[in-house]
C-alpha cells in the first residue's frame, strides 16, 4: 500500500520552491488586481442603496431586499466569470474598507428600522451607502486602472 505522503516527483530546492511560491503570488495579485468594467459601479452603488432601502418599507420590503440582493450578486457573478475573476476580492484596502463602511450602512438601516419609524435616517444611510461605495470604486480604478 501506497502512503499519501509518498511522491516521485522531485523535491525542489528551496531556492525553487520560493521562486514557485513568488510566482504563484504574482498570479494571484495579477487576478486580484484585474480592472472591472466601468459600468459596474454605478450599477453596484444603485443596487447597495436599493437594498438599504428596503428598510424603511418594513416587512413588505424583504422581498425588494432579497431581490435586490440576488441581482447583485448575479450582476457581479456575471462580469466575474466574463473577466475570468468571479470569485477574486481586490487587493485594494482603501476599496475593502470603502466597501466595509457601505455594509455597515446597509447593517445600520436594518438596526434603525427595528427602532424607528421615521424613514429619514435610512434614505440618509442608503445614499452614504452609495457614496461610500462610488468613493471605493474610484480607489479600486485608481489602484488598477481602466479595463483593457
Amino acid at each position: 500500500m501506497v502512503s499519501a505522503m509518498e511522491s516521485n516527483l522531485p523535491v525542489p530546492s528551496p531556492a525553487e520552491a520560493r521562486e514557485a511560491l513568488a510566482n504563484i503570488s504574482a498570479a494571484q495579485r495579477a487576478v486580484r488586481d484585474t480592472p472591472w468594467p466601468t459600468w459596474i459601479y454605478p450599477v453596484n452603488a444603485l443596487l447597495l442603496g436599493t437594498m438599504t432601502l428596503t428598510f424603511a418599507l418594513g416587512d413588505d420590503g424583504f422581498v425588494l431586499l432579497l431581490a435586490a440582493s440576488g441581482v447583485l450578486i448575479a450582476v457581479n457573478m456575471l462580469a466575474g466569470y466574463r473577466m475570468g475573476t468571479p470569485f477574486a476580492l481586490p487587493t485594494s484596502r482603501a476599496f475593502l474598507a470603502l466597501i466595509g463602511a457601505a455594509i455597515a450602512c446597509l447593517l445600520t438601516a436594518f438596526i434603525v428600522a427595528e427602532f424607528t419609524a421615521q424613514t429619514w435616517p435610512i434614505v440618509v444611510l442608503a445614499i452614504t451607502a452609495a457614496a461610500f461605495y462610488l468613493a471605493g470604486g474610484a480607489a479600486h480604478r485608481r489602484s488598477t486602472g481602466a479595463p483593457r
